[in-house]
């Protein structure tokens, strides 16, 4: 009993050092007897394999339920009607602090060993920190940070929790690192190079990919004003682009192309087909917009539920009403290369829309709009007509409102993002710019949650601490705003 609550302690603060690692990277990339001597470069698939995994099987139980993309034919599951169980909390927590030593270790180890390249391997780590971190944060508020992942290095099993704010000043901080770490573009040795399965260790990529993923964090935060990011948002889209360059294209996505042969495998490649759709269908939110739009994605996410037509679930249905599954995911989605995307160039396009229409830049919103949804319909194989894109209810208009335009800025961002981790949560949570319906068995007094609650573990293994995050938020439930969390209707 004594070892397996030491396991757990561990666990919870995300100490254990390449815990997270799979069994063929184990055995082909760490020595497990000796694995203080693992190679920085030896680390980045191990753990952008497994928060990926992570990530997609809890956007398809989590996010896509909250955000409408998909219903559950499961009655007494309540995600779709806003109430989620505690233990949900679990398996993101313990994975992505466990995946954070991993990575923070990459940056430990190439700053130690000072050889040629590594410094390029203290970008990408610092890159992949503020990734996780950020996760974290906008998933649970307060959490450990500048004392997390230290209970191998310091034998600390109770970090206490940071304030949200003084977490992304830090993780500002990373990317600012980084982004002068990976200008230097030093190529790491040729050897080593495909052990990164994102950016084949190209500096010059991954530096795209900080400053862009900078964006995303810098707009989330832009609405606090103590956070200086609208300044920040307009040094590096305009006055200062040079030394912040970003993702140029679809070919600079951030994103793990799964191959399906070992170990870069869709999670859900060797499920059962049931077990993938079948208990599951997609929203009339999702279904219908996309028909409404006549969007060419829709064949290529969602099943006919007959011949030439598609149908959608109602979300928020009352218990003991469950609706008729119609239109599912395709069963092609289980292998498909893109479902491993963590930030693509569309998603960009439209954060420098936004930016340009709030007035925080002075580009063209248009502009960015229309590449945003060409490099969006790109990324899935298929194009935009001309008449999809001169849609009145697609196109930018100068006869609509900011708030009309921005809400059609936010479908086709809530599309370009779809199995993407839990960033439609988080948008909808920063914006409410979806037209989300409102089903007749809502639970929660009919508000969007706004953050899962922490994991029962870390209520009982480092209580202290726990305590004092909670008294700082208001408590611990899924309602308790977070410092960056604007007003929820």
């Amino acid at each position: 009993m004594k070892k397996h609550i030491r396991i757990a302690s561990l666990l919870m603060v995300g100490s254990l050092v390449f815990q997270g690692c799979t069994k063929d990277f184990v055995e082909k990339n760490t020595n497990p007897n000796a694995i203080s001597a693992a190679a920085p470069q030896s680390l980045i698939a191990p753990a952008l394999v497994s928060v990926l995994g992570t990530n997609l099987s809890r956007n398809l139980r989590i996010n896509n339920e909250l955000m409408q993309v998909t219903v559950t034919v499961n009655d007494g599951l309540e995600i779709q009607r806003y109430e989620i169980r505690p233990s949900e909390s679990e398996s993101t927590w313990s994975n992505w602090y466990v995946q954070l030593t991993n990575i923070r270790d990459i940056y430990q180890k190439a700053q130690v060993a000072q050889q040629y390249g590594y410094q390029t391997y203290m970008g990408i780590s610092l890159v992949l920190d503020a990734w996780v971190s950020s996760l974290l944060t906008d998933m649970y508020g307060d959490v450990p940070y500048f004392d997390s992942n230290k209970g191998f290095s310091e034998a600390n099993l109770t970090p206490k929790f940071d304030l949200q704010a003084d977490i992304y000043k830090d993780v500002f901080r990373k990317l600012e690192e980084a982004n002068s770490l990976l200008k230097e573009n030093v190529a790491v040795e040729s050897a080593n190079t495909a052990m990164d399965p994102i950016y084949n260790s190209d500096p010059a990529k991954w530096r795209k990919f900080g400053n862009s993923l900078y964006l995303r964090l810098l707009l989330r935060v832009a609405h606090k004003t103590e956070s200086n990011a609208v300044a920040k948002i307009k040094e590096i889209l305009e006055t200062n682009v040079d030394e912040y360059p970003i993702m140029e294209s679809n070919a600079e996505t951030a994103a793990l192309y799964y191959t399906n042969v070992q170990p870069y495998m869709n999670p859900n490649f060797n499920a059962r087909d049931i077990d993938f759709n079948g208990n599951r269908g997609y929203s009339e939110f999702l279904i219908n917009n996309l028909l409404e739009l006549k969007d060419p994605r829709l064949k290529i996410w969602a099943t006919e539920e007959t011949l030439g037509v598609y149908g959608g679930m109602q979300s928020g249905y009352k218990r003991g009403n469950v609706p008729d599954r119609q239109s599912t995911l395709q069963v092609a989605l289980k292998s498909d290369s893109r479902m491993g995307n963590i930030m693509n160039y569309a998603e960009l396009q439209f954060i420098i829309a936004e930016c340009a229409l709030r007035g925080y830049i002075n580009l063209d919103a248009s502009e960015a709009y229309t590449k945003g949804v060409n490099a969006a319909m790109e990324f899935w194989g298929t194009t935009a007509t001309e008449t999809y894109l001169t849609n009145s209810k697609i196109a930018l208009s100068a006869m609509d409102s900011d708030i009309q335009n921005l809400k059609k800025v936010h479908l086709q961002k809530y599309f370009a993002m779809m199995f993407t981790d839990f960033q439609q949560w988080y948008e909808y949570r920063r914006t409410q710019l979806l037209d989300l319906y409102k089903g007749p068995g809502l639970l929660n007094k009919g508000k969007m949650p706004v953050r899962l609650n922490y994991p029962i573990i870390v209520q009982s293994l480092n209580k202290e601490n726990y305590q004092d995050a909670v008294n700082r938020m208001g408590g611990d439930g899924v309602n308790e705003k977070m410092w960056w969390q604007p007003e929820i209707n």
